[in-house]
């Protein structure tokens, strides 16, 4: 028995038509949902890397900030090491008042002080360091000088007393008296004579007789003398 199909052609070409478009419409669905999901995704990701962006961004502008700061403050520091040198250099390292109390207590009632000097003094290794690499202070608007500068670093201090005495043995004492002060060393006599006491700044030298004349006039006669010492707070390398 043979079957009659009783529907046209065209009804199963649309019918196959549909189906296709069907599929089409499915595969589009797919794909767009497939695009706004990868969309999306891209999205989210830029948006981190965005983030991530702009906060290595305020990272970099804080780490040069922070570079800028140690610069400032490197430099800074720079300045004040070589500052603390400088003052370490020009820091005498003398007790004044116990060097003048020392004085004070070895020098006798009978003597006298008209010149008192403190004078820095460098080594002579130093010296002819400080000849090759200059390193001495020189006053602003003077010209150079072994007078005008001043020595650094490693110094010694020459200590100058002129003065005079009312007995020629208060000049011997008084060299004695230093000699065994633990403040001084290489006490010596630069000079010492007698001189009539006079009103002035400096006494005059008397004449080989002017005691006598001095007795004569009743001018009393004193003893004009002259200390060099050092001050005993270093140890010579070159000795």
């Amino acid at each position: 028995m043979k079957e009659l199909d009783f529907l046209p052609q065209w009804y199963r070409d649309e019918k196959r038509r549909q189906v296709r478009v069907r599929s089409q419409y499915i595969a589009l669905v797919a794909v767009f949902l497939a695009m706004v999901t990868f969309n999306v995704t891209e999205i989210h990701r830029t948006s981190q890397a965005a983030a991530k962006a702009a906060s290595l961004e305020n990272q970099r502008v804080g780490a040069e900030a922070v570079v800028h700061e140690f610069n400032v403050l490197t430099k800074e520091l720079n300045e004040l090491k070589t500052r603390a040198n400088l003052v370490a250099q020009m820091d005498s390292r003398v007790d004044m008042p116990a060097l003048l109390a020392e004085l004070s207590h070895s020098i006798g009632d009978s003597v006298v002080l008209r010149k008192l000097e403190i004078l820095a003094e460098p080594f002579r290794g130093e010296e002819e360091k400080g000849q090759n690499q200059g390193s001495a202070v020189r006053l602003a608007g003077r010209a150079a000088g072994p007078e005008k500068d001043l020595p650094l670093g490693r110094v010694k201090f020459r200590i100058v007393l002129a003065g005079v005495a009312a007995h020629p043995a208060d000049v011997p004492d008084l060299v004695c008296k230093l000699e065994a002060s633990p403040y001084f060393q290489r006490v010596q006599p630069s000079f010492y004579g007698s001189t009539r006491a006079q009103a002035g700044p400096r006494p005059v030298p008397a004449p080989q007789d002017g005691a006598a004349l001095a007795r004569t006039q009743g001018v009393p006669s004193v003893t004009e003398f002259e200390i060099v010492s050092y001050l005993a707070n270093y140890k010579d390398p070159d000795e």
